[in-house]
């Protein structure tokens, strides 16, 4: 069995993960894990989020990640996996985006973001009170792999660190605007981009899945479930049932249309397809 090393302490991600990766045969590696594994060997900094981008702040997950990986490497992790989620109004300049835990400001409140939420579809977009507006949550997921042997192509182009967060932040753009021309049309949508990196003196292909659960914003919301939904699901409605917000559907079913979990299955799909480096892929 396969290892991958996911740099969180969330245990319900973790478990989502190892759930969706259990048909590739592969075991997800927490940071508590890593810690049980190194001792004191694991030598962990949270990384700053600071960037504009998901793709941006998934690099500097990927970063520090990378920068560990070589001591889990040696006993038996494969590869690295992290993560960068929020919710984006397009007409918004796909606000919240990168911004969606800290929307309002802090200290952090999930009811204050959905108020300054409700506030920007009022003053910015002129909706009333019963109006929605087309949005989507994402789902940013970067994985790297080590190349070595007879893998590693050296006619391949192999980007530095630096360069590779500056295509990434070009790639995700893109993607945004493709997946915005087709925001009525679609449910969820996925797609993919590689490219062989270089970090310190090893390289690595990465790759990128972007995953998206398409549905609409509400001004009112939605909560017809006790003590489900969080951050803005009392406000999305997703497009496969666009009559019950995510805060009104049993957690279960809601993780089969997640962001993460379409993101997930893209990355599936990838795995198992045969995709050219430096190329950005429609999944679905």
């Amino acid at each position: 069995m396969s290892k991958v090393f996911i740099p969180t302490t969330n245990s319900g991600k973790l478990r989502e993960f190892n759930h969706a990766f259990a048909s590739l045969n592969i075991e997800c590696i927490g940071n508590n894990d890593a810690r049980y594994i190194l001792g004191s060997a694991f030598d962990w900094n949270i990384p700053i989020e600071d960037m504009q981008t998901f793709s941006g702040n998934g690099c500097k997950k990927l970063n520090e990640a990378l920068r560990v990986f070589p001591k889990l490497f040696d006993v038996g992790v494969n590869s690295v996996l992290v993560d960068d989620s929020g919710l984006c109004v397009s007409r918004l300049n796909y606000e919240p985006g990168v911004h969606s835990a800290t929307y309002a400001g802090e200290p952090r409140s999930d009811q204050k973001n959905r108020e300054f939420l409700s506030e920007m579809l009022v003053q910015r977009l002129r909706l009333s009170e019963a109006d929605s507006e087309p949005a989507f949550f994402v789902c940013s997921l970067l994985r790297a792999n080590p190349i070595c042997g007879p893998s590693y192509d050296s006619r391949s182009v192999v980007l530095s660190f630096s360069e590779f967060v500056s295509k990434l932040e070009r790639v995700e753009g893109d993607i945004m605007a493709r997946l915005t021309n087709r925001l009525e049309a679609v449910s969820s949508a996925a797609y993919a981009f590689a490219q062989q990196v270089k970090f310190e003196q090893a390289v690595y292909c990465v790759q990128l899945v972007m995953g998206f659960c398409v549905g609409r914003v509400a001004v009112k919301e939605q909560k017809l479930l006790e003590n489900e939904g969080h951050g803005y699901d009392a406000m999305f409605f997703p497009a496969q049932l666009p009559h019950l917000s995510f805060a009104s559907i049993p957690l279960a079913q809601k993780n089969k249309m997640s962001h993460r979990s379409e993101a997930l299955r893209g990355l599936n799909v990838l795995e198992k397809s045969h995709n050219a480096l430096g190329e950005t892929l429609e999944l679905f």
